[in-house]
């Protein structure tokens, strides 16, 4: 029955790329000794825990009863061990802020100290040596991942020549939690220092505008494909009995708003984030104020204020004072809803809902070919993402084995956005492949439809814009040890920009963690 399951998935799956069930399985390493689990006071503690998307914070979670982990209600939140790391909690680069545990009160943190006197910690990474944290408590914590990527344009694009690039981020990570500090309670303050480096293909090479990689969005006036930076700082306080929290400082938006849990394996940008939403977001983080609000269980409202600075505005180079109060303000409304589905609410749901506003008065022109086109006032639109749980291999609660789908909607004004329409994706599979079971499977699709207008001035300039583009991605992120891992990597995208020939990319990415 097992057999037939696998096979019947993995059907479904290469039909959805247009690859044979064999060739999928080819793509499959040979699997090494499984990785073990660890034992933390009689609870277990993966070394995969989903969800997705991550941050480079891995602290131990212990697990719940599923994949994707977010909308667990009672998952624990206080954890004996200060700090323990996972290649397989990857991240989308440029946002880290995501998915941090909660920051300790003062009292948990001498509680949790106390129970670990005497315990050795782990000591994680590929270079032990280097400190990781600091204080009796770990209340100052670090973190250091390195994430490269290598890509072929094996066919199509805008050129006839076959390029392969390399493409790196390193990311550089502080937190101090007030609470293990022995200062207040709940209280954190976060630090991120990136370095992205390399060359990329989506700009000269493959023309798409949804960019085939999350690594590759550095397309703006500044032309800076290399850069280092201080990404984020910002700090976040949960009042109200954490009911209610805030976040103020250098942020990227898209670590709270508009993402999908377990789009964040992916390499494909779209994954992270629909193409049409102005977000500032990496490499383009912007100083603002968010605020989140939970009055009962399950069901969160949110409200985020951001200097207006356009992803292709400046990258890698700000601090965020050099463009605020500039660009208008870009605010986002959105309503999180995580109810539990399954037997005993063991497969759960994350139900992101909300709309955004731009007022810059002074960007937002109509697409017309009209010399005395109207110039509007403000931008808008809505977006909605969703995970699911489909199926687990065991519903048992230390089993986080089985099958996860997401899907993404965005919507702007046709009359001023080049893309109009955007629909996402995609399953996820975690253990697909016997005694791999801390290994990850995916494939998904991204379709940005062309507005009318847009397509109407392309054509009057001498440009035939198709409907839409259209990529397709399938991976496999094979884990190593519990600090590297390898993702091969390959990507279809139909009509590339509209209007350039179909576009056939494999590659492989790697991370670790020092």
């Amino acid at each position: 029955m097992r057999a037939l399951k696998r096979l019947a998935i993995s059907g479904f799956i290469a039909g959805c790329v247009g690859l044979p069930t064999q060739a999928l399985r080819a793509q499959v390493p040979s699997p090494p000794p499984e990785t073990k689990l660890s034992q933390d006071n009689d609870a277990l503690v993966t070394e995969n825990a989903l969800p997705l998307p991550q941050h480079p914070e891995r602290q131990a979670i212990k697990p719940d009863n599923t994949l994707p982990r977010p909308s667990q209600p009672d998952r624990e939140l206080r954890k004996s061990v200060l700090t323990q790391y996972r290649t397989t909690r990857n991240i989308i680069p440029g946002s880290p802020s995501r998915n941090l545990d909660m920051p300790s009160t003062v009292e948990e943190a001498a509680e949790d100290a106390a129970d670990a006197a005497g315990e050795e910690e782990e000591v994680p990474g590929i270079l032990g040596f280097l400190p990781h944290s600091f204080g009796k408590n770990g209340g100052i914590a670090f973190e250091c991942i390195y994430t490269g990527e290598t890509y072929t344009l094996a066919r199509g694009g805008m050129t006839d020549r076959r390029p392969t690039n390399y493409r790196s981020n390193l990311d550089l990570v502080a937190t101090a939690d007030t609470g293990k500090l022995g200062l207040w309670d709940r209280g954190r303050l976060f630090v991120y220092g990136q370095n992205l480096s390399g060359d990329p293909l989506s700009a000269n090479y493959v023309g798409d505008v949804q960019l085939f990689s999350n690594l590759d969005s550095t397309i703006s006036d500044t032309e800076r494909p290399h850069f280092t930076t201080i990404a984020e700082y910002w700090f976040e306080q949960y009042l109200a009995d954490d009911k209610f929290r805030f976040k103020i400082g250098k942020q990227d938006t898209n670590a709270d708003f508009a993402l999908t849990d377990l789009g964040g394996e992916f390499v494909h940008s779209s994954f992270g984030l629909p193409p049409m939403i102005p977000l500032p977001t990496f490499p383009s983080q912007a100083l603002g104020l968010s605020m989140f609000l939970m009055p009962v269980e399950n069901v969160e409202f949110a409200i985020g204020l951001f200097d207006g600075v356009l992803p292709s505005g400046p990258q890698g180079v700000r601090w965020g004072f050099d463009t605020f109060g500039h660009n208008g303000l870009m605010s986002l409304y959105q309503m999180t809803l995580k109810p539990q589905l399954g037997p005993d609410g063991q497969l759960p749901t994350t139900i992101r809902t909300g709309l955004w506003h731009h007022s810059d008065k002074t960007v937002w022109a109509e697409l017309s070919s009209d010399p005395d086109a109207r110039l509007f006032r403000q931008n808008y639109g809505c977006f909605t993402t969703v995970d699911q749980m489909l199926w687990k291999e065991s519903y048992s609660g230390d089993d986080d084995q089985g099958l996860g789908a997401f899907f993404q909607y965005g919507y702007a004004p046709g009359n001023r956005n080049m893309l109009q329409n955007y629909f996402g994706g995609g399953l996820v599979y975690k253990g697909f492949v016997p005694g791999r079971d801390e290994d990850i499977l995916g494939a998904a699709f991204a379709r940005a439809e062309f507005s009318d207008p847009f397509r109407q001035v392309e054509f009057d300039n001498g440009s035939d814009i198709g409907k839409s583009e259209t990529a397709v991605e399938v991976f496999y992120k094979y884990i190593v040890g519990p600090s590297f891992s390898l993702q091969p990597d390959l990507q279809y995208i139909a009509h590339p920009g509209g209007q350039y020939r179909d576009a056939l990319l494999p590659g492989l990415r790697f991370e670790a963690i020092f």
